[in-house]
């Protein structure tokens, strides 16, 4: 086989397999964000019951965290919106608090107060205890929050996600200890379908060319094959000469 034929089913075998995976998973994102949308165009979860008999529950390491240094054109671009939904009931005066603010001005206003952080969400909600007193001011008397909402109904924050770190808070209105809540948190991006019609594109151009190029090699490989046939005749065989035939067709002598 020629090394050009060689090299290309080489290039061939090692591009097919991440072609397909590009190309497959553009494809199942197209469906899933399809599928999963809901009428504004969200894609939610539903998170197990949240419950705290301290003052708050914060997002520990679920923290919206991004890197600052991010130029704003790269939030731009992704266009993402963050919606939390908080259905719940408080040992306060009913009302239910839910807000997003910087982490560094949350971790100041909680400094020294009770509350549970929470730090995984798969399977059943897990916390981390920071202790403290059981008094602080009202969420709703501070001004770092981005977003925010207060109320005995159902309470819903949007916000447009952007880079530096952020967290989620959920508390009783007034402050007071203890509280129970449903929450369902979506997100929506604007680059999903791009993102994923570019997979498809590039992942099939590729997939293309990788089978192409296969192909060409292994074609290589079966010219180069040697063919098989009949065993050539002997020069005598071929030259028809009576003689050496009657002499081929004598019997031995005894």
């Amino acid at each position: 086989m020629k090394p050009g034929r060689v090299v290309a089913l080489v290039a061939g075998i090692l591009l097919i397999l991440p072609s397909l995976g590009v190309l497959l998973g553009g494809v199942s994102l197209a469906v899933a964000y399809g599928i999963g949308r809901d009428d504004d165009g969200f894609v939610s979860v539903d998170i197990d019951r949240l419950e705290t008999d301290t003052v708050a529950i914060t997002a520990g390491e679920a923290d919206f965290d991004a890197d600052p240094g991010t130029p704003d054109w790269f939030w731009s671009a992704l266009d993402t919106d963050l919606r939390i939904r908080v259905d719940g009931a408080s040992a306060g005066d009913g009302e239910i608090f839910v807000g997003i603010g910087p982490s560094s001005d949350v971790a100041r206003y909680l400094a020294d107060v009770a509350h549970d952080e929470l730090v995984d969400l798969d399977g059943d909600p897990e916390y981390r205890l920071l202790p403290g007193v059981d008094d602080v001011a009202p969420p709703g008397e501070q001004t770092f929050w981005e977003v925010s909402s207060a109320g005995t109904t159902e309470q819903e924050v949007r916000w447009d996600v952007r880079g530096g770190s952020w967290t989620a808070v959920l508390m009783n209105a007034d402050g007071s200890a203890g509280l129970a809540a449903d929450v369902n948190v979506g997100l929506r991006s604007g680059a999903v379908v791009p993102i994923a019609l570019a997979m498809v594109f590039f992942g099939g151009l590729f997939t293309a060319a990788a089978v192409l190029l296969i192909v060409y090699g292994a074609a290589g490989a079966r010219t180069d094959r040697p063919t098989g046939g009949a065993p050539a005749a002997t020069p005598a065989a071929e030259s028809g000469d009576p003689a050496v035939s009657r002499e081929d067709s004598t019997p031995p002598s005894v």
